[in-house]
């Protein structure tokens, strides 16, 4: 869907490229996960994709189509990378005026629903100008994902969502990507976001893509019980991603938000938790090592 060949960006006055010889393909409904340390490039790459930014050299084409070659070629994409969007102007116009701009005012009715998803919706009389950083990152990705696009490029989209804000934004790009074959892009510092959400992972490090490679498991969380628990309580909601071993259970973040709010009541209501650990995860892994 998306093809990036031989892509470099050297800024004026720089004696060294940002980005070099970066070459990268996202297919149809994809997820891709882009990591990197700050300074790495990701944003230098993600400005490109957004034609914010020229390529010293390089292409990258949409659907078979250059992106530099032509006006609109990206009518169909949903982008965060910067917070964008009018200051003066209350949350609901901002969208309002987003979709009239892109010819999409049959649209108007996603604004509700998607200022509930990203936790605006009780702000929408607001202006941004007076937000909070994490309120801005918000705002600015809900410009994004109103308008149903078929591909997202998204820059630290979890920033400013609360634990349970930011589950309902996974299970909904989910479930984007398996319905509607949307794809994305999303770089993040929260890896354990990333390892719920993506099929495949980009490492880009000093500007170069330095490793590339699949999902692996998906990252969780070990419930130590307490001694002599009841475990009986607990068999109805063993599954491939919530076992049972020992005197301990392990939880998949693969898990939707109603799985893990029935399988965390019963453990709290019933007293079964001891303690509790992150199991860690492959991509700590790799930043780690790079």
């Amino acid at each position: 869907m998306l093809k990036i060949e031989n892509l470099s960006k050297k800024f004026a006055g720089n004696d060294f490229y940002s980005l070099s010889d970066v070459s990268l393909e996202i297919g149809k409904g994809e997820i891709v996960g882009l990591i990197g340390k700050n300074g790495a490039g990701k944003s230098t790459l993600m400005k490109m994709m957004a034609k914010s930014q020229k390529p010293t050299s390089g292409t990258i084409t949409y659907k078979g189509i250059d992106i530099n070659s032509q006006d609109n070629v990206l009518e169909d994409f949903g982008i965060m990378i910067d917070t964008v969007f009018y200051p003066e102007m209350s949350v609901i116009d901002n969208l309002k005026f987003y979709l009239k701009l892109h010819g999409k005012k049959d649209l108007y009715s996603n604004i509700e629903k998607t200022l509930k998803l990203v936790e605006l919706w009780e702000a929408r009389n607001r202006k941004p100008k007076g937000f909070s950083f994490g309120m801005k990152q918000r705002t600015a990705l809900a410009i994004a994902l109103v308008a149903e696009p078929d591909f997202l490029i998204l820059d630290e989209p979890f920033v400013g969502l609360d634990p349970i804000g930011v589950q309902k934004l996974i299970d909904i790009l989910k479930q984007w990507s398996s319905e509607r074959q949307i794809s994305m892009l999303i770089s993040s510092h929260q890896l354990g976001e990333l390892e719920a959400l993506c099929n495949r992972y980009v490492y880009i490090e000093r500007g170069e893509l330095a490793e590339s490679f699949e999902g692996k498991t998906q990252p969780s969380v070990v419930v130590h019980l307490v001694p002599n628990s009841n475990k009986e309580l607990l068999l109805n909601y063993l599954s491939a991603t919530i076992t049972l071993e020992k005197n301990q259970l392990e939880i998949s973040s693969a898990n939707d938000s109603a799985s893990l709010n029935a399988i965390f009541s019963v453990l709290a209501t019933n007293n079964l938790i001891d303690s509790i650990e992150v199991k860690e995860n492959h991509l700590k892994e790799v930043f780690m090592k790079g």
